[in-house]
Parts: structure tokens; C-alpha cells; sequence
């Protein structure tokens, strides 16, 4: 079983609080379950380190903390979306997009 939970906090233009996204493989059509699966061996998530900052945030950069349960396995990043390798980029774009 694998599980996404995506939250989202920061910038000064969105919705105001963190927004928390969750998704769960099992309960998405088999296509949308395969996307996700092939984006996250895409950025070899469970070996990305817990935090990818960049040098200089601003106040309106928004900040995400992508929780990944896969295989028994559990594994957090925080990062900011352009400080993030391509791939990660990718998912988290598709994860924002509701794409379930």
C-alpha cells in the first residue's frame, strides 16, 4: 500500500493555513495509481534527504512537506517546489493537481 500526504504552507497569495492533500494508490483508478507510482521510483524519493532548501526563501515561497508510506516504509521531505529535482517537481505538480 502507498500513501501520499502533501501539505503545503506559506506565500501570502493563496488560501490562508496550511492545505493538506492525501492520496492513497489503493483506492485510485489502476491508470492514476500507475502515474504516481512511476513518478515517485522517477525521483527516488525514499532516497531524497529530509530537507531540500535553497539559499534565500522569501515570505511568499510556499513550503512543502511530502510524507511517502510505501512497502512498510515511511519517509518525509520538506522542500521548496524550485529548490526540488525535476522528477519530485513532477509529482508534486500532479499531487496539486488532484489528479486521484
Amino acid at each position: 500500500m502507498t500513501t501520499f500526504t502533501l501539505r503545503c504552507t506559506g506565500g501570502f497569495t493563496g488560501p490562508a493555513g496550511a492545505q493538506t492533500r492525501s492520496v492513497d494508490l489503493a483506492a485510485l483508478p489502476q491508470d492514476q495509481a500507475q502515474q504516481l507510482e512511476a513518478l515517485l521510483q522517477s525521483c527516488d524519493f525514499f532516497a531524497l534527504p529530509d530537507r531540500l532548501g535553497k539559499p534565500a526563501p522569501q515570505s511568499w515561497d510556499f513550503l512543502y512537506d511530502l510524507q511517502v508510506e510505501h512497502g512498510g516504509h515511511t519517509h518525509t521531505v520538506r522542500y521548496y517546489r524550485d529548490a526540488a529535482p525535476p522528477p519530485l517537481q513532477a509529482l508534486t505538480d500532479t499531487l496539486l493537481r488532484g489528479r486521484r
